[in-house]
């Protein structure tokens, strides 16, 4: 029987972008994402147009999103097909292992197809990455004088309490999130695609970014100056904003020449294969980026600065870690304004109808100050030579 996109939306993608229980039960076919190709001019005044929309604004007030299409339809059925892969009673299912391959592999196709073209795509692709990366699993255990017993996801069955002597069995509940959990081999695989899927993500979380990430993937979306500013205030706000400004400078260099920074790199929080993965990424393929997307990762990295400054918590927490590389580089950008101001500007600089009193002021140039005393000059004299000149060519 083919899958309704109706029920299929009911089911999985209304809960998913706007919070409540999603529904796992067959895995999608490609026949089912065929059919439902066919009905999606439906979804355009439905509950799931309102919800992704509401998810985008949650970064940009006003976003400018396309009706969904058959990419964002395969984001979704690979996302709700990832769950199937890792359902508990899976094991129960009778279906031969070649059968599970083949839904692994249309999960996997169903990613690389849904990867986005343009700002618009890429928000919308957010909406549902984002959300699914907020899952929860809410698991039941049962206790007692031979050890416990864990039911994933599931309530435990009335059978097993109803002869039990009262009190010889404890019932407790933890509540997961599906994303950092544990997960059999094909959806841990295929969790990397489900990021390279979303840009917007890897941009938002660089420190769950894929091996091989390059943020220049996302630099020019940077542009749209109010999503700038929902990233920047993301890495600011985040207690590990030092590692992420660390990670996103030094997987930009790192794209741009092709050579590791020396010195100890950190590790990504969270990380699940042994030997955790180092967090600096790999080069990516960004033949595009030119200098007006360096300009927009760099300026979006020294905004950061700028914003724990205003918060008067930029300096307790840098001297701890600088002595990492790409956090003392991360550390050097705003020492670098006298060379990139000409292209950047300065976060104070402007009219006074910006509204920086005499005191932001004063604590900007004291910070900077700070760093010029903390960072060692080869380090500046090394950015210099290396990024600066990414910024400025078309300029000179």
């Amino acid at each position: 029987m083919t899958r309704d996109l109706g029920e299929f939306c009911a089911r999985f993608v209304a809960p998913l972008l706007g919070g409540g229980t999603v529904h796992v039960t067959a895995p999608v076919r490609p026949a089912d994402f065929r059919a439902m190709s066919g009905e999606l001019a439906t979804l355009r005044t439905s509950e799931v147009a309102a919800l992704r929309l509401q998810r985008a604004q949650q970064l940009v007030a006003e976003p400018d999103l396309h009706d969904p299409g058959a990419e964002e339809l395969a984001l979704w059925v690979a996302l709700y097909n990832l769950l199937v892969l890792d359902h508990p009673d899976r094991g129960r299912v009778w279906a031969r292992q070649a059968t599970w391959r083949r839904v692994e592999s249309a999960a996997r196709y169903w990613l690389l197809f849904s990867r986005p073209e343009g700002f618009s795509a890429a928000l919308a692709n957010h909406a549902a990455v984002g959300a699914f990366l907020e899952l929860s699993r809410r698991d039941q255990i049962l206790s007692g004088a031979e050890g416990e017993l864990r039911f994933v996801g599931q309530e435990i069955p009335r059978r097993r309490l109803r002869w039990t002597v009262p009190g010889a069995l404890s019932v407790r509940e933890e509540t997961l999130n599906w994303w950092s959990a544990a997960h059999v081999a094909e959806v841990s695989a295929l969790q990397q695609d489900v990021l390279w899927a979303s840009p917007v993500t890897c941009l938002l979380r660089p420190l769950s970014a894929p091996p091989g990430y390059s943020p220049l993937e996302g630099a020019g979306f940077l542009r749209h100056r109010a999503f700038a500013r929902a990233v920047c205030h993301a890495w600011a706000s985040s207690r590990h904003w030092i590692e992420i400004g660390g990670t996103v400078l030094g997987s930009l260099l790192f794209s741009l020449t092709g050579r590791p920074l020396s010195g100890p790199t950190p590790t990504a929080a969270g990380a699940q294969t042994a030997g955790a993965r180092p967090m600096l990424a790999l080069p990516a393929p960004v033949d595009s980026a030119g200098p007006e997307d360096v300009a927009a990762l760099v300026g979006a990295l020294i905004h950061v600065h700028f914003l724990r400054v205003l918060e008067l918590g930029a300096r307790l927490g840098v001297a701890p870690t600088s002595r990492d590389r790409p956090v003392q580089m991360f550390l050097a950008l705003p020492l670098l304004l006298p060379a990139l101001g000409e292209v950047l500007g300065s976060p104070i600089g402007g009219p006074a109808s910006l509204g920086f009193d005499a005191q932001v002021e004063r604590r900007w140039i004291e910070y900077i100050d700070h760093l010029g005393e903390l960072i060692p000059r080869s380090v500046v004299e090394n950015l210099l030579a290396t990024l600066v000149p990414r910024v400025v060519k078309a300029e000179t």
